[in-house]
């Protein structure tokens, strides 16, 4: 398949965002298909160091400068004359440019999160309004969705759009990420990774942090320490390379702890991906796609406001189990990218073989 994967980021190369895109088409590649990445962006240093089968498309401003507008006629233009047999497009906000690609070519957009949920406790009104009219319009053409969660795939709004639909969760690539010797502490260390945002409840670990004072918290990724215990470390954003040592040193991963904020019960974050391929234990408070029964090395609290206080207990007897331990890579092997993207690419050609069939 020759495969044109459209992506708008404006993240740096090393975020996990677009980490999981470049392992996405690395793999797809590996496997013997034809691809090119269309980056539409506003940071240009997201270039730097790029394959010769990536494009950049870069403007300036908001979403109605000229500059957006001319480098969204410019990515069809691009798109349109390498021809691909599939368009593979991360879910954005609905341009034109989007709609008429999924008239001339066969497309699956991936679907990553409720986007009209986050609008809404982004207070972000005018592009919830723009979304809810405007997504129809394209969704309408599209031959297939790839979601991480079942929830997002039955929700109310997906199950009226008449495409193929495809759950998998969210993967990792194994080959990059090393499995870490167990850590040797006195006291329990633990760690998240990942970015403020509402649902991630950085302020539910505050309130743990208080719990536990003999226990260490390193965040990583939250630029300055908003917890008032003197147990809690706020990093910054750091580089792998950088954040690698401070994990080895914690014994217990945090994963997303306010889903409900979000009116979400189910997800697949990519850091609790990372905390498993490490070899750490997770804390998590909400359904994992990959483990509907659960496991041993994931504590799953219940998804509400105060399931810190309520699980104090449950938390204190999962943290001093797997002190000192790691979880096997045997037990996760099914979170391998290699096998994520083997049952992508299948999607892939069962949605152009129905598309040739119509």
């Amino acid at each position: 398949m020759k495969i044109a994967y459209i992506a708008h980021v404006n993240f740096s190369r090393s975020s996990g965002v677009v980490k999981k895109i470049l392992s996405q088409a690395t793999w797809w590649r590996q496997f013997g298909h034809l691809v090119r990445v269309f980056w539409l962006t506003r940071k240009e240093e997201l270039q730097a160091g790029a394959s010769e089968w990536e494009e950049f498309i870069v403007y300036k401003g908001g979403p109605m400068s000229a500059s957006r507008h001319l480098a969204l006629r410019d990515l069809g233009y691009r798109v349109r004359s390498w021809s691909p047999d599939l368009v593979y497009l991360r879910r954005d906000m609905v341009y034109p440019t989007y709609v008429a690609l999924a008239e001339a070519f066969p497309t699956v957009v991936e679907i990553n999160s409720d986007e009209l949920a986050e609008l809404r406790l982004y207070k972000q009104f005018a592009h919830y309004v723009y979304h809810s009219l405007s997504r129809p319009l394209l969704d309408r053409r599209v031959k297939g969705f790839v979601f991480p969660t079942r929830e997002l795939a039955y929700s109310s709004y997906y199950r009226r759009v008449l495409a193929h639909k495809k759950v998998i969760a969210n993967g990792i690539d194994f080959r990059v990420i090393p499995t870490l010797p167990p850590a040797v502490n006195e006291k329990p260390v633990l760690v998240f990774l990942g970015e403020v945002a509402p649902w991630h409840g950085i302020d539910k670990i505050c309130r743990l942090a208080l719990a536990f004072p003999d226990w260490k918290f390193h965040l990583i990724g939250v630029e300055k320490v908003v917890c008032a215990s003197a147990n809690v470390v706020a990093h910054g954003f750091l580089t792998k390379e950088q954040y690698l040592p401070i994990i080895a040193t914690a014994d217990v991963g945090i994963g997303t702890l306010a889903l409900h904020r979000k009116g979400m019960n189910e997800a697949s974050p990519l850091k609790v991906r990372e905390y498993l391929a490490l070899g750490l234990p997770v804390i998590i408070a909400y359904d994992d796609t990959d483990f509907p029964e659960g496991a041993p090395f994931i504590l799953r609290l219940p998804n509400t406001e105060n399931n810190i206080e309520g699980s104090l207990t449950e938390i204190k007897r999962f943290v001093e189990e797997w002190k000192g331990r790691r979880v096997s890579r045997s037990a996760i092997s099914h979170l391998d990218l290699a096998v994520k993207e083997k049952e992508r690419l299948l999607f892939f050609e069962q949605v152009l073989a129905s598309s040739d069939r119509t």
